[in-house]
């Protein structure tokens, strides 16, 4: 496989939207991807959507072959050093996503549920079904929408926000997105809840999430003290997935990846790429309910995983219990900035030290980078969602003395722009 070579050059910066003041220099890969996409010949299905998915209409062989070259020119035009190695193809490039969600509007007696992006009065049809997500997911969307349109569900329709579906393929999660919680309205959705477990489908929890501001997150982080927050309404507290021999409960308000088909991929890259030696210690930061970590904790020494996210690390400590290496972990909880590293990471020892980081799309907060930077891992793994921000990482790594040496990217979102990219870095 091709790696990045030690090619000499400055690197572009980033969209400046993105950047904390760093003002970009040149175009975004969504730009240059989408420039090559031809109109599509054909519409949707009946009842299908192809709203944030402008891809979905061409043949997957076709889809790869422009994002490589998307990526390829991308390097070209941000000056970034070496090539990357070829995009790795998703496993399951439609009916993909584990996360779905629907916003949710009362118009003409009727509850319609439409995607973000969509205005309810250009919806004539009260759901549309979209191709990247799995067909158990517009089934649940489909009864849901028609019993909270009958009158003695009115009441949910009433103060319903947002539909989420999340989970695994194996199981989900129906999450009940309102402008208030209060008797009433709890005891409406537990009946509605009742109806779910019903069904012909792998619905295994149901819950409530309280947000007055109807903010286009689906799960708002800013909330009042004084609301309550996510309620039970059947089911356990956490749903249960398993990656490559590896099990471990999430919470259903923790991220977890959307494309449940490649992450076993995503984590042998992971391993590859960071090369791990008996005796080292890994830092794992946004590491949410310990994917990296529990799958990892073999081939290191000593592990030690942060989450800005109580629920996720609550998750990630009782997934100790669940894998072979779990002793060799800790995690910690707090807020991963530059300032608050130092008395959350463990002193530097002489043993090797290596990091990897899997930061939200917005990337890590200004100051993280030099923080890391001064530790001296032996070796980075700085993963990118938004491939727009790696321009600016090789910039704030080489500042730091690290440059890149293998730049993996994977198809994490089929049908959509983008690409999900493994950046590996060593000192200089």
């Amino acid at each position: 496989m091709p790696g990045i070579t030690n090619k000499a050059g400055s690197p572009g910066p980033k969209k400046g939207k993105h950047t904390s003041g760093e003002a970009s220099r040149g175009p975004s890969l969504n730009d240059l991807l989408l420039s090559q996409v031809p109109a599509p010949t054909r519409r949707p299905p009946p009842n299908t959507t192809w709203q944030g998915a402008p891809l979905v209409h061409l043949e997957y062989k076709r889809e790869l072959e422009l994002k490589n070259r998307a990526l390829e020119n991308f390097w070209q035009r941000h000056d970034l050093p070496g090539i990357p190695d070829s995009v790795r193809a998703s496993p399951l490039p439609r009916h993909y996503r584990t996360t779905s969600k629907r916003r949710a509007a009362w118009r003409k007696g009727t509850l319609m549920l439409h995607l973000a992006g969509t205005k309810p009065k250009d919806q004539k049809e009260p759901f549309l079904a979209s191709p990247l997500e799995p067909e158990s997911h517009g089934r649940i969307y489909r009864f849901l929408r028609s019993k909270i349109s009958e009158p003695p569900f009115r009441m949910v329709a009433s103060h319903l926000n947002q539909l989420i579906i999340r989970g695994s393929y194996a199981e989900l999660a129906v999450i009940f997105n309102v402008d208030t919680l209060n008797g009433p309205l709890v005891r409406k959705l537990k009946l509605l809840a009742g109806h779910l477990e019903k069904l012909d489908e792998p619905v295994a929890a149901a819950f409530a999430y309280p947000d007055p501001s109807a903010s286009p997150y689906y799960l708002e982080a800013r909330q009042s003290p004084n609301l309550p927050g996510l309620k039970r309404l059947f089911g356990r507290q956490r749903l249960m997935v398993t990656h490559q021999g590896c099990r471990f409960l999430v919470h259903p308000t923790s991220f977890s990846q959307v494309n449940e088909s490649i992450v076993p991929l995503m984590l042998q890259e992971a391993s590859s790429m960071l090369a791990p030696e008996q005796g080292d210690r890994l830092l794992d930061l946004y590491c949410g309910y310990g994917l990296f970590s529990h799958y990892l904790a073999g081939e290191y020494q000593q592990v030690m995983g942060v989450d800005t996210e109580k629920p996720s690390i609550d998750a990630a400590v009782a997934n100790k219990k669940l894998n072979p290496a779990g002793a060799r972990i800790q995690f910690r909880v707090g807020q991963i900035t530059g300032g608050k590293l130092k008395e959350l990471l463990p002193a530097p020892s002489p043993r090797r030290e290596a990091v990897l980081l899997d930061p939200p799309r917005q990337g890590p907060k200004e100051g993280v980078v030099s923080a890391l930077g001064r530790r001296e891992p032996a070796r980075v793994l700085h993963i990118h969602c938004n491939a727009d921000l790696l321009p600016q990482s090789v910039r704030r790594w080489r500042r730091q003395g690290y440059h890149p040496v293998r730049a993996v990217p994977l198809d994490m979102f089929p049908g959509t722009p983008e690409v999900e990219i493994l950046l590996a870095l060593t000192r200089h």
